[in-house]
């Protein structure tokens, strides 16, 4: 081994500072759509706040059931533009970028509002960014002609600044970048890229004022922490690189001992004291590392660090026992690498995802920290990076929204038959209610209902009108009243034939006159509830019309309401069976997207020890020589 393998890992850090970029570029989009600037939103329709509620809740697969139900029911029409915009977002976080980019061209073909015009723009440059269609994407994005809400805005100069990167203007691209707020997650990613920037232009000035930025503190996040690493490893290199061992040293060591990059970090503080020539200090922090996990490319190259060490000092003996035992470790890695490709090809890796489920929110964070485990299973290992990779997750976002579908589909499909029973059952008991509601009616709802209450009612109108207080007396008084009439009568006769009833006739009168004065003292009550009670009844005899036409109409209904329900349950039935079968090649096809980062990462790894176990066999073979060619030099 000799410095170009130094050179190789300083190479490799610096690779990976692009995937910043990817974590900023891919992440799935969470803008905040603005629906009238910065003012409070004064919902005008119900199911407009239920699909709003579940979109910022980031529920899409709720939110977008809820919007299409919304507009099959026609429950919106006042907020139907953002109702399409926020589909064409939630289909680009879905990764739908043709559908999305569909909506978003419709949307500003239509609206002439200049705030959403600006935010269709801009949904629209993203679209076409992660389409690679850069020159498009810079258009749309250039063509903004007022400031974005802040997220968007901060997204908008990220995606700009990576746009003139890629197009190899490095100084556009800074510039971008300084107009993000540092304070900010997109501005960490941009602090952190424009670092990148300035290291390579050999501005380590400005490059360690910018990583500077990214010191975590106790409210940090992994991701900020994990971004504080990398950039004290990036320097770390940088100055390794220039055989500034000092400098080198004074960044490694932030490095966290519990962060993914530690062996790395371990590696390369090894360097820097071997370069300073205390190269105890750099055995000391090899082995250290050899003790790790072996998996790790950093413990093999440590391996491979510490018999070149033991070589250069002259200790051959250790050395070549160093180098047997890297070629053994090596050799031992590309078994598990062919162990681990036939566990793939065993379906292990649908049996890990089953394990971990499909909608944990940290399904992958046993890997945060860096500690996997040594297992009987040998692919595990190699999860630890590939899960961490931008093309991995979102493959894995993808499986996870089609599982939920199918699970969504599977249950809809097991709930066809109950509604076909329900159907069954409601065209029963329809079947056998309606001759009883309809005997029922026919015994209410008489037709000379009405003719006996309006001669009832002149009846009573009449005699109100005439005063004839004796309408509103009651059974009894009426029974006593008849009684006082025929005993009045028969008075007149008896007085007619002779006799004399004049005592009788003046008790007949005071009899009367009391019943009288009862009816008289009562008049205004009685007269009045009697009036209401006419005018009640005139009140439920229309109300009873009208519920008869209503339950006539419901009637006719209720015999066409089953009509095709039986249709639409089969064509149900076909289109789920459709559904179903599409989206499962869909997550079909991600998962094999993702045994195919596996694949490629087990391919890359092979490769790798390959290399060192070439180099490890040869260095062997050359101690093996000089120890053969001095016992010649003895023997002559």
């Amino acid at each position: 081994m000799d410095r170009t393998q130094v050179i190789r890992r300083f190479i490799f850090a610096i690779a990976c500072f692009g995937s910043a970029w990817v974590m900023t570029e891919q992440a799935p989009s969470r803008g905040v759509i603005s629906l009238q600037d910065d003012r409070p939103i004064r919902l005008q329709e119900l199911a407009f706040g239920e699909v709003l509620y579940d979109y910022y809740q980031q529920n899409y697969f709720a939110a977008l059931t809820r919007l299409d139900v919304a507009e099959v029911r026609g429950e919106v029409q006042q907020h139907q533009v953002h109702m399409q915009l926020m589909r064409g977002v939630m289909y680009l976080s879905y990764g739908m970028l043709e559908s999305a980019e569909t909506i978003f061209a419709q949307i500003l073909d239509q609206e002439s509002r200049s705030d959403i015009i600006n935010q269709v723009r801009f949904y629209l440059g993203k679209t076409q960014y992660l389409h690679g269609k850069l020159e498009a994407s810079k258009q749309y994005l250039t063509s903004i002609n007022e400031p974005l809400k802040d997220e968007l805005e901060q997204e908008k100069r990220l995606i700009l600044a990576q746009i003139a990167f890629e197009m190899g203007l490095l100084q556009q691209a800074s510039e971008l970048l300084q107009q993000v707020d540092p304070s900010s997650q997109p501005g960490q990613y941009a602090s952190f890229n424009l670092a990148v920037f300035l290291l390579r232009q050999d501005d380590v000035a400005g490059a360690v004022e910018l990583f500077d930025r990214l010191y975590p503190n106790r409210e940090s996040s992994d991701v900020e922490k994990s971004l504080y690493d990398r950039a004290n490893l990036a320097l770390g290199y940088y100055f390794l690189e220039r055989q500034q061992s000092e400098q080198a040293r004074e960044h490694l060591l932030n490095v966290r001992l519990d962060s993914l990059y530690s062996d790395r970090a371990l590696l390369a503080l090894g360097w820097t004291y071997y370069d300073s020539g205390e190269k105890k200090k750099a055995v000391a922090h090899w082995q250290e590392l050899a003790q790790r996990d072996v998996r790790s490319p950093a413990v093999q190259e440590a391996l491979m660090a510490l018999a070149f060490a033991y070589y250069q000092n002259g200790a051959k003996k250790e050395a070549l026992e160093a180098f047997v035992t890297a070629a053994a470790t090596f050799g031992e890695q590309l078994s598990l690498i062919a162990k681990a490709r036939k566990e793939l090809g065993a379906e292990f890796f649908q049996r890990w995802l089953d394990e971990r489920g499909i909608f944990g929110d940290k399904v992958f964070a046993k890997w945060a920290s860096g500690d996997v485990p040594v297992t009987d299973m040998a692919i595990e290992f190699y999860f630890q990076e590939v899960v961490a990779s931008n093309e991995f997750t979102q493959e894995f976002q993808r499986y996870q929204e089609t599982s939920h579908l199918l699970s969504v589909l599977h249950r809809w499909q097991r709930q066809l038959p109950v509604f076909e029973q329900m159907l069954s059952n409601h065209q029963l008991r329809y079947q056998s209610l309606q001759p009883q509601i309809t005997a029922r009616q026919q015994q209410i709802v008489r037709d000379d209902i009405s003719q006996e209450y309006k001669q009832l009612k002149q009846q009573a109108e009449s005699r109100l009108a005439a005063d004839d207080i004796w309408v509103l007396a009651n059974e009894e008084e009426l029974e006593l009243y008849n009684d006082l009439m025929r005993l009045k009568g028969s008075l007149e006769k008896l007085a007619a034939a002779g006799f004399d009833v004049e005592e009788q006739q003046e008790q007949w009168r005071r009899v009367y006159g009391a019943l009288y004065w009862k009816l008289a003292d009562q008049y205004g009550p009685k007269r009045y509830h009697v009036e209401k009670t006419i005018a009640q009844t005139g009140q439920a005899i229309s109300d009873l019309k009208s519920r008869n036409q209503s339950l006539s109409q419901a009637e006719q209904k209720a015999a066409s309401r089953f009509l095709n329900y039986d249709q639409r349950i089969i064509q149900l039935r076909q289109r789920m069976t459709l559904l179903i079968d599409a989206i499962y090649q869909q997550q079909q096809l991600s998962e094999q997207r993702m045994l195919q980062v596996l694949t490629d990462k087990l391919n890359k790894r092979e490769q790798e020890l390959d290399f060192l176990l070439a180099q490890t066999e040869l260095s062997i073979a050359k101690i093996q020589d000089e120890a053969v060619n001095r016992l010649l030099e003895t023997t002559q």
